[in-house]
């Protein structure tokens, strides 16, 4: 399940324009999922609406980002890091030379907006929790 809306995205963060409803919905899941990846599926199987306001708010704000980031790097084939920055056959070859050739796929997926907003979250986080108390030695 997507964690915006098309209402969300256009009216409270503000994204770029996406007129196609059927496009916003299929980017949106996919933004959605990119979330659940980079969390470690920490959000699966929690109600979101029961989480507090500042994690929602900043997830809301990620999956956004990651949309519009998806949105200006291409659409739907933004979502498996983009293309080939230098291509070559035989004696002919082509370069891009664009910034992103330097990035690796996982950066070129994930806009670095989704990071920031991620990080003050604690859902990045992934050492042990010491506090889990059903834990015990």
């Amino acid at each position: 399940m997507p964690y915006i809306d098309k209402t969300y995205y256009d009216e409270t963060y503000g994204g770029v324009p996406i007129a196609d409803v059927d496009a916003f919905s299929r980017l949106s899941k996919k933004a959605s999922d990119i979330i659940d990846q980079i969390t470690n599926y920490s959000l699966t199987g929690v109600e979101f609406t029961q989480l507090a306001q500042f994690l929602q708010d900043q997830v809301k704000k990620a999956t956004s980002a990651q949309v519009e980031y998806m949105v200006s790097m291409g659409g739907d084939t933004a979502t498996h890091g983009g293309g080939y920055a230098s291509v070559g056959v035989g004696n002919f070859s082509y370069s891009e030379g664009d910034s992103t050739s330097k990035l690796n796929r996982e950066q070129q997926r994930t806009s670095p907006a989704v990071i920031e907003y991620l990080k003050p979250t604690g859902l990045l986080y992934r050492g042990v929790n010491t506090h889990d108390s059903s834990y015990s030695c």
